[in-house]
């Protein structure tokens, strides 16, 4: 069991509140499935936990009572949120019963260029698509060098935000990007002795290999998107909107003040995106000092876990709410009105480099990272897998299927009336 969001607050009501969980799920007591309870206070955020710690898996199946389980999707491992009576049954049961829902392919082409994260795409998937892919798996493709140009963080941010989007999961592939990843992660496990080891091996991913988890050839969808990262730029939601959204550079040019900045949550308080916030500090510094927050802004840090946060410390990267009419940008998952405090607040959603950029301006900014690419206009997002020729090649034999079925349905309809036609009149 991990906890929820709450982990860095040591107040005594919280810390009472951790006890009484745990002594209610003692891991000691006969349960229908193995307890593990990890260390509640300040350990960190129960889906990063997941994650980091191995307990969701590629090419598993995992549950959890809270909306943005859909993370553990950024590391193959398939995960739907459930209520909580559902999870009380499966710690009863250790069984959960589901109705196959549709699936939806959304095929990714292009790079991220520099300057452009992840966030930034799922921010834009939700803005163009709004809700097409409601109540759907969302099953996320492409060329492996596309794919590379995804790191594993940044997946799982958007893995993680395809709850804002209405899908009820969102399934990155095994592939070699997440294989040298948990690679990596193994040989730190294993040196450092750490618990962890017993989950996160290299002969655990070793195993990965022998069977991959791959959708079979041809394998039909109830529908298809692509989106072109090459064409993306930095984007904010909001306000007070997920399906709401521009590009930072149109927002930039309207002084939009802000009076406080967050980065913190599962989404986005990971060491990586800890460190392109210290990064936008130190180039916007001089004589070798980084750069203050502007005297206006409160500037809200936490990580997603401890080891993330022994993470940036290492790395030389870890050095509230809003109130009525207060504006803030934050690198967290949801701004509906009064999400962040009061209903009469307006909250943007951002990644971590134009919420640091932001909390240093004052306002609604870019750290001037982004090179926009030769040639590129718009963001191109479209129906299919983005591939002309095959997208093509498809709706010529869908069009051929459709009209043979027609045929076939004329040619029944026409002989059944003749059948009716030379068949005696009853008496």
């Amino acid at each position: 069991m991990t906890i929820d969001h709450d982990v860095s607050n040591e107040s005594e009501q919280n810390l009472r509140k951790y006890r009484l969980i745990e002594e209610t799920f003692p891991p000691d007591h006969l349960w229908s499935i193995q307890i593990t309870w990890r260390d509640p206070a300040k350990h960190g955020i129960g889906h990063q936990i997941m994650v980091e710690e191995g307990y969701a898996w590629p090419g598993t199946v995992a549950v959890a009572s809270d909306s943005h389980s859909n993370i553990y999707g950024g590391v193959g491992c398939f995960d739907t949120a459930i209520v909580r009576s559902d999870a009380a049954s499966v710690l009863a049961t250790s069984t959960i019963f589901w109705q196959v829902p549709p699936i939806a392919k959304i095929t990714f082409t292009g790079i991220l260029p520099p300057g452009v994260t992840g966030k930034d795409a799922i921010i834009a998937l939700c803005f163009l698509l709004k809700s097409d892919v409601l109540n759907m798996c969302v099953e996320f493709t492409g060329s492996e060098q596309t794919l590379a140009s995804i790191p594993i963080s940044e997946r799982l941010t958007i893995a993680n935000m395809t709850t804002e989007w209405g899908a009820l999961s969102g399934l990155f592939p095994v592939d070699d990007t997440l294989i040298s990843w948990y690679h990596a992660r193994a040989t730190i496990a294993a040196m450092s002795d750490s618990p962890t080891k017993d989950r996160i091996n290299h002969k655990r991913i070793d195993e990965l290999l022998e069977s991959p988890l791959a959708a079979d050839p041809g394998a039909t969808y109830a529908k298809e998107f692509y989106l072109n990262l090459s064409t993306l730029s930095p984007f904010v939601a909001g306000p007070n909107s997920v399906k709401v959204a521009n590009p930072v550079a149109k927002l930039e040019t309207q002084d939009i003040a802000i009076d406080r900045a967050y980065l913190l949550s599962c989404t986005n308080g990971r060491s990586t995106d800890l460190a392109a916030a210290a990064r936008v500090f130190r180039e916007a510094g001089t004589d070798g000092k980084p750069a203050k927050v502007h005297p206006r802004v409160k500037f809200y840090l936490a990580p997603a876990s401890m080891a993330e946060q022994r993470m940036a410390e290492e790395a030389g990267d870890w050095q509230g709410l809003l109130k009525e009419g207060e504006v803030g940008i934050s690198a967290s998952n949801r701004n509906y009105k009064g999400r962040m405090g009061s209903p009469k607040a307006l909250c943007y959603l951002a990644s971590p480099e134009v919420v640091a950029a932001s909390a240093l301006k004052g306002q609604i900014a870019s750290p001037g990272w982004y090179l926009k690419p030769e040639g590129v206009e718009k963001v191109i997002v479209g129906e299919g897998t983005g591939d002309f020729v095959v997208d093509k090649a498809r709706s010529i034999e869908d069009g051929s299927e459709k009209i043979i079925g027609e045929m076939e349905s004329m040619i029944s309809a026409a002989e059944g009336a003749a059948e009716e036609a030379a068949s005696p009149t009853a008496a």
